[in-house]
């Protein structure tokens, strides 16, 4: 064991996160705030530190945070019996049956789990109620423990492992990774999970590291699909705060120039990079398994494949389509890639869900458990400023759509690639509901394009990202013409049929 003393958590034991419009994942738990893997490239440490700051608390590597097992047992029995004024939401999950995702901010199967076994207890609590799970793992006890893989082999209920493996060769996952797993234990160990029923997994390439990731991506591929896996998902690499300022990372940064770029606060891998190592994984799975899909860079809906942003359960078994919420973007997002090449005015009420035909909690507390559940921003490990109660529609449909009290569209649709909120007279446009009005533009059209400073006529950026508020007017929209899709606004294309 490799922690000196250990601590419970405090509070954020879980609570609904951003991933729910992207992935249908609701609930989050992690059973250790702290990891031993000690990954080099790891900004985790970071992130939690800045969480543990807000409580006042300096982090220290050798202390073990921990879930707190008994509260959550109690969080367990109080939902599975009725709602609760203090966090409706999570109570609603429960019972419906949805995914934790575990393993977000530590290892969830490190060895000091061996003394401490908070993640034995959760997974014996979490089992006794049925509840699916997504795990992100590097699966270091799963592959040394036999008592701990048959925690996994006789789980009651399903089971969906996002195995990281940033690189396949053992070589190189020691270099980077020197006390998680070898990648052939891994690859190994998840092939025989993947054995059983109610076991799925994908690959989850986190990070993508130029000129390690892809020093062989046909070996990658080989590998993964050797051991049974059935999808994959990329996550870029962010170089940012103290861990990459050391002669290791800046040696690193040196030799890789052309694979990375600059963004603020440190350095990210190209845009152009991550595509190909995409596009060259992608050609090569489908050989050997049409319906394999590599997923990754979340805002790139309408220039990658339409599963982008969520794993690909369309392909999975009914027993584990279960466990996803009705109401991700995803549908409204296929929608529109129907007609991607010709412009359309996006309106909530054709498009949208429609109330009393997806399953939705009775209603949400802003920051329950502690975390921001109005997903105003990409991430929701912050709270939110604002602190009230919300009926359940009135949640999904501003925090996906209109954004909170703005008089300008906010919500996750004004955060998305090739997509712009429309003006009318200098004011943002909105349809007799009060719902902001968008607009899907082909680049082609990206002229029409207003931001600060004016029209984009003259230079049409790449990306949005590059763009400064931008928006477009009603008129040079209608002067276009444009089409509106629509949706019945069920449930109805929550999954493709593969």
């Amino acid at each position: 064991m490799q922690y000196r003393y250990y601590k419970e958590r405090i509070d954020t034991i879980w609570a609904p996160g951003i991933k729910m419009l992207s992935k249908g994942l609701p609930l989050k738990v992690d059973t250790y705030q702290s990891c031993t893997n000690f990954c080099k490239y790891c900004y985790a440490e970071e992130l939690r530190g800045v969480q543990l700051a807000k409580n006042g608390v300096k982090q220290n590597p050798t202390v073990a945070r921990l879930l707190d097992i008994k509260n959550l047992a109690k969080r367990f029995e109080k939902a599975s019996r009725h709602d609760d004024e203090i966090t409706p939401f999570m109570n609603w999950a429960i019972r419906n049956k949805y995914y934790i995702e575990l393993g977000t901010t530590g290892e969830t199967f490190q060895e000091a789990d061996l003394d401490l076994k908070v993640t034995y207890n959760f997974l014996k609590l979490a089992s006794s109620f049925n509840m699916p799970l997504f795990i992100n793992t590097k699966l270091n006890l799963i592959c040394k423990n036999d008592e701990y893989k048959k925690l996994l082999i006789n789980y009651t209920a399903p089971i969906i492992i996002c195995l990281t493996v940033t690189t396949i060769d053992d070589k190189l996952g020691k270099l980077y990774e020197p006390f998680a797993p070898l990648p052939s234990e891994r690859l190994k160990t998840i092939k025989e999970l993947n054995s059983y029923d109610h076991i799925n997994s994908f690959v989850y390439i986190s990070p993508f590291i130029p000129s390690v990731s892809d020093r062989n991506t046909e070996e990658f591929v080989g590998k993964v699909l050797d051991s049974k896996i059935v999808g994959a998902y990329i996550r870029d690499f962010y170089m940012q705060g103290k861990t990459f300022q050391n002669p290791f990372w800046q040696k690193y940064i040196k030799e890789n120039s052309n694979s990375i770029e600059v963004f603020p606060g440190g350095y990210h891998a190209t845009y152009d990079s991550k595509k190909d190592f995409y596009f060259k994984f992608q050609e090569l799975a489908t050989k050997r398994d049409k319906d394999f899909k590599v997923l990754g860079m979340k805002t790139k809906w309408f220039e990658l494949n339409p599963y982008h942003g969520r794993i690909n359960f369309d392909r999975l078994d009914e027993k584990f389509k279960r466990g996803v919420v009705d109401f991700t973007a995803i549908p409204l997002l296929r929608k529109i890639r129907e007609k991607m090449d010709v412009p359309q005015m996006l309106l909530w009420g054709s498009i949208g869900h429609k109330e009393g035909m997806i399953n939705l909690p009775k209603k949400i507390r802003t920051n329950e458990g502690r975390i921001n559940t109005l997903m105003e921003s990409g991430c929701n490990c912050n709270t939110s400023d604002i602190d009230f109660e919300v009926g359940g529609y009135d949640w999904l449909r501003d925090g996906m759509w209109n954004g909170w009290g703005t008089e300008h569209p906010s919500g996750f649709f004004s955060k998305l690639d090739y997509i712009f909120p429309v003006k009318k007279d200098g004011k943002f446009y909105k349809d007799k509901e009060n719902n902001f009005v968008y607009t899907y533009l082909p680049k082609k059209h990206w002229n029409i394009v207003t931001q600060k400073g004016g029209q984009t006529s003259l230079l049409i950026p790449d990306t949005m990202s590059s763009m400064k508020n931008p928006y477009v007017d009603l008129g040079d929209l209608e002067g276009l013409g444009y089409e509106i899709p629509t949706r019945i606004g069920g449930t109805e294309d929550k999954f493709y049929n593969l």
